[in-house]
C-alpha cells in the first residue's frame, strides 16, 4: 500500500477545489502549492530515512 502524505493529501484536495471552481488558481494558491511540495519532499526524505535506518537494524 502506497500512503501519501499529508502535504500530498491537502494538495490533492486544493487541486479538486481549484477543478471544482471553488478556488481560483492566483498566486497566493500556486505559493501554498510551493510550499506544499516543499514540505512533501521534506517528509518523504524523512520517511525513507527512518526505513533506511530500520533496516540497517534489522541486519
Amino acid at each position: 500500500m502506497i500512503s501519501k502524505s499529508l502535504p500530498a493529501v491537502l494538495q490533492q484536495a486544493l487541486e479538486y477545489h481549484v477543478n471544482e471552481s471553488q478556488l481560483t488558481h492566483d498566486t497566493e494558491l500556486q505559493d501554498i502549492y510551493d510550499r506544499l511540495s516543499n514540505l512533501n519532499e521534506k517528509v518523504e526524505y524523512l520517511k525513507n530515512k527512518i526505513k533506511n535506518n530500520r533496516d540497517k537494524n534489522k541486519s
